[in-house]
């Protein structure tokens, strides 16, 4: 099966700035990445390339505004040779799968051991079984993830929605 091409996050040219402070950062702003709001303090995890500089996977934070940013530090701007003041060429992608991309084998066959749970989850619309493996998927503690996934097959087994509601 042939493997899909990831769209970038950013694909442009960017300034290099710095912090008008002793020690300060050279960063870049990147307003048009959002923040991931399912990690702490909406730090997202990325790589890419910086004028063809190879940056393997970090992590983008959100300043005190909100909007992300990139800190570029000395040896990133040895490599290609630039400084606070110059335009970079950056490339970045997220590193952090889609929830429909990552379907848990162990909540597929917790799942499938549990005949109610399972024929409610095929009844559901693909949408909804993809919506049903995101909030899932959004607990990043194994313990809570795991209440989560019992929780939702225990539900879809009484007949209720994934989230526990009657169905109407």
């Amino acid at each position: 099966m042939a493997e899909q091409k990831k769209m970038p996050l950013i694909d442009k040219k960017v300034l290099l700035e710095k912090m008008e402070v002793k020690g300060g950062w050279t960063f870049i702003r990147l307003p048009e990445i959002p923040k991931n709001t399912q990690a702490y303090f909406g730090i997202r995890k990325v790589y890419g390339t910086i004028d063809e500089h190879t940056l393997d996977t970090f992590s983008l934070m959100p300043n005190k505004g909100g909007l992300m940013m990139m800190a570029v530090n000395a040896a990133i701007r040895k490599a290609i040779k630039k400084q606070a003041g110059d335009t970079v060429h950056l490339v970045l992608f997220d590193s952090e799968p889609a929830a429909a991309e990552v379907i848990p084998e162990d909540f597929m066959e917790c799942l499938q051991d549990e005949p109610a749970a399972w024929k409610a989850f095929q009844a559901m619309k693909k949408e909804e079984q993809q919506e049903c493996i995101a909030w899932v998927l959004e607990i990043t503690v194994t313990e809570a993830r795991i209440q989560r996934m019992a929780d939702t097959i225990n539900h879809l087994a009484a007949g209720r929605t994934y989230l526990g509601t009657k169905k109407s």
